[in-house]
């Protein structure tokens, strides 16, 4: 290994591919989950029940990106500024689209903007309010899938401190950050998942998935890592995040905090490394529909809730696929799957692309970050 660095690609192929994986794992485990819900039955276990997953890979993604495309970006206010806009209009938009949306579904189906599970009509509202802004809280959005939004807006928050830093800097900052952290995570294991404050969530265990991914960026960018290399990572990865996936036991419901970040989010960081470094040394080829999928996660990941409870709703009324049984559960997340598909690529076109060049024109000649 040496420290001469190839000259490094903006555009990897393998991130898109990722994040379509990711993606489709947490639309898996929401169908399990509603299918569930609607039937009433325990269904089969399998590794779509460990589809939360998807979300530890798109925190160790995201890391990643950020240090790859603005680790070199200028220092001073003005640059963690205009990194914060392209965030903001990168999360927001369609997050207050498809969060209200839900909101309306709440509205029709209970009369109140929020799961009377949890609130009542005094104070559904608020709820509401609070998950347009993403706010933390300790309970889950409106659109249950904000919290990780939340999440991915206070590292944005980190980052832009970062950027106040000469670049040099910055990744030892994001080491400091990182030792925090764990630190945290030694002497809190108790972390709670929702933490109902920007310090806590900033603060959360579960914020090293974004250390991880940045440092995976930062050993990519310094150090010319060979083929051979990133093929055994790649192999690790990958065997070790499906393991976890098969083996794992946790059914219809979430993890601690600990378990996730110490597996998926290890596993996460050590496949994204061995990736990027295949893909680098000209070793990989990505499915253009799985490119195409992860060039729409966003919405798929934003939207397919809505798609699947609407499906649900369909198959109540139809007096199909309600009852338990193994046929029913396999047909459900097929069309489940398949419906939630069509309808993100179809809404990445005429929906997100579109809210992503209007809210950007608001600031002429930032610099392109996806």
């Amino acid at each position: 290994m040496t420290i001469e660095a190839p000259p490094q690609t903006r555009t990897l192929l393998s991130i898109q591919a990722l994040r379509g994986v990711a993606a489709l794992l947490v639309v898996l485990f929401h169908s399990a989950e509603i299918w569930r819900d609607m039937s009433g039955g325990a269904g089969l276990d399998g590794l779509w029940d460990r589809g939360w997953a998807g979300v530890d890979l798109f925190f160790v993604i995201s890391g990643f990106v950020m240090v790859w495309v603005a680790g070199e970006r200028a220092s001073g206010l003005r640059s963690a500024g205009r990194f914060l806009f392209d965030r903001a209009t990168r999360v927001y938009p369609l997050w207050w689209v498809f969060c209200a949306l839900m909101g309306l579904y709440f509205w029709v189906t209970y009369g109140q903007p929020a799961t009377p599970v949890i609130y009542d009509a005094q104070t559904a509202w608020g709820q509401f309010f609070a998950s347009m802004a993403l706010w933390p809280t300790e309970v889950q959005p409106v659109l249950t899938v904000g919290w990780t939004l939340t999440f991915e807006l206070a590292f944005y928050a980190v980052f832009a401190l970062l950027l106040l830093l000469p670049s040099r800097f910055r990744m030892g900052a994001i080491l400091i950050w990182g030792l925090g952290l764990a630190l945290i995570w030694l002497l809190r294991p108790d972390s709670p998942a929702l933490p109902d404050s920007w310090l806590g969530v900033v603060m959360s265990p579960l914020c090293l998935e974004f250390v991880f991914g940045a440092l995976v960026a930062w050993l990519v960018q310094r150090f010319s890592i060979p083929r051979s290399v990133g093929l055994t990572l790649f192999y690790l990865g990958a065997m070790g995040f499906l393991g976890l996936m098969i083996a794992g036991e946790t059914v219809g419901g979430l993890p601690d905090i600990d378990s996730r970040v110490a597996t998926f989010g290890l596993a996460a960081a050590v496949l994204l490394c061995g990736v990027v470094t295949v893909e680098r040394n000209g070793g990989i080829v990505v499915l253009p529909a799985l490119r195409a999928i992860g060039d729409a996660s966003y919405t798929l990941y934003l939207s397919h809730l809505l798609v699947i409870l609407a499906l649900k709703r369909v198959c109540e009324a139809a007096g199909i696929l309600t009852a338990p049984s193994l046929s029913g559960m396999a047909v459900f997340m097929a069309l489940a799957t398949s419906a939630s598909l069509i309808a993100a690529l179809i809404l990445y076109r005429l929906l997100e692309k579109p809210l992503l060049t209007l809210s950007r024109a608001l600031l002429p000649k930032r610099r392109d970050m996806t």
